[in-house]
């Protein structure tokens, strides 16, 4: 993942990278399950998701294409289901980019992604963690 700032209560935009390598299939649903103390309000309207370059010394993480899906957010905030138009292959990076102000309270935060995969059967499977941290 990316993090623009790890102040309490500053603007920032977080990028949740889903890479080649941690999945097998493609997805036909994405869940992200966040934490109950992880008191920041999440809007559907500042989520995107999108094929993303990923960053490193000389270049930063940045999006290259919009996918267009559908994001629902429980009431609680718990949990934010991702809905791509059509499929998602398995190659390139992916990321869900969301555009919030950081929790009051810092810490360390775990978020968890699971993937639905297309098919006669869809599965859900495990792919992977961000360990989100708020100074």
């Amino acid at each position: 993942y990316w993090q623009s700032s790890k102040e309490k209560r500053d603007r920032s935009t977080y990028y949740l990278v889903i890479r080649p390598k941690d999945r097998r299939t493609g997805i036909l649903k994405l869940n992200i399950t966040i934490p109950k103390y992880f008191d920041a309000y999440i809007s559907p309207k500042k989520l995107t998701l999108c094929k993303v370059n990923l960053g490193g010394m000389l270049s930063r993480t940045k999006c290259t294409e919009k996918i267009p899906a559908i994001f629902e957010i429980s009431k609680d905030q718990t949990k934010i289901e991702v809905f791509p138009e059509s499929p998602i292959s398995t190659e390139g990076s992916y990321a869900v980019v969301m555009k919030i102000f950081n929790p009051s309270k810092s810490g360390m935060f775990q978020f968890n992604a699971t993937i639905q995969s297309p098919g006669d059967m869809p599965i859900s499977s495990y792919v992977g963690s961000w360990s989100i941290d708020v100074e």
